[in-house]
């Protein structure tokens, strides 16, 4: 974001999850994980090209959910039933413990700006803002 407010989107896609998955839970978190590794490959790109030492410089990422099961799943100790989503799970808690990820934070719905894109009923007003 620059010093008037305004930003732009460096990565966006929509797509389908690379796997079937059995829960909502299943697929943010496989959302969550393609979109940590898009972060640090921009990351690490942004400083590759500015001459940034990538060694002692990192840019913050500041992962948000509109999960609230996936929030509650990466800040606890507590294990998710679905097996195979343990992996995606701890490797998010890795990566937050490891310091790769500022922050991880859930995103409660007065505060999401898309759900006018996607929801019927939702209001454009915090968009338009």
């Amino acid at each position: 974001m620059g010093e008037t407010g305004k930003f732009s989107p460096i990565c966006w896609n929509s797509k389908k999850i690379r796997r079937v998955v059995r829960s909502t839970l299943a697929g943010e978190t496989l959302a969550m994980t393609d979109g940590i590794d898009s972060a640090m490959f921009i990351s690490t790109l942004y400083l590759e090209l500015t001459g940034s030492d990538s060694r002692y410089t990192k840019l913050p990422l500041v992962c948000v959910t509109d999960c609230k099961s996936l929030y509650e799943a990466v800040k606890s100790t507590k294990l998710v039933s679905e097996k195979r989503l343990r992996i995606e799970v701890s490797g998010i808690r890795e990566l937050i413990e490891s310091n790769q990820v500022k922050e991880f934070i859930w995103s409660e719905s007065k505060n999401r700006l898309a759900d006018c894109l996607t929801k019927r009923g939702a209001s454009p007003l915090v968009l338009w803002k």
